[in-house]
């Protein structure tokens, strides 16, 4: 059986400094359920993520972002 994929783009509203963006990514990549997660190469403000929705949601990537400190949306999905 096939797992399910959804990807969402997070604005995080600030640029992110390759420092912050390569630990957010890390912890955002270890949530249970995220296959990829990486810090947009055009426009640094924007986190992409692919996940199993049957593992996780968009409300626990968006509230690991958050919880960084940063002031961020969902912006696509």
């Amino acid at each position: 059986m096939q797992a399910s994929s959804s990807n969402i783009m997070v604005d995080v509203m600030n640029t992110l400094s390759r420092e912050h963006g390569a630990e957010l990514v890390g912890e955002i990549a270890g949530l249970t359920g995220v296959r990829r997660a990486w810090v947009s190469p055009r426009t640094r403000r924007i986190v992409l993520v692919d996940y199993d929705p049957t593992v996780t949601d968009s409300g626990r990537i968006l509230s690991t972002i958050v919880r960084h400190g940063f002031d961020a949306r969902l912006v696509g999905m």
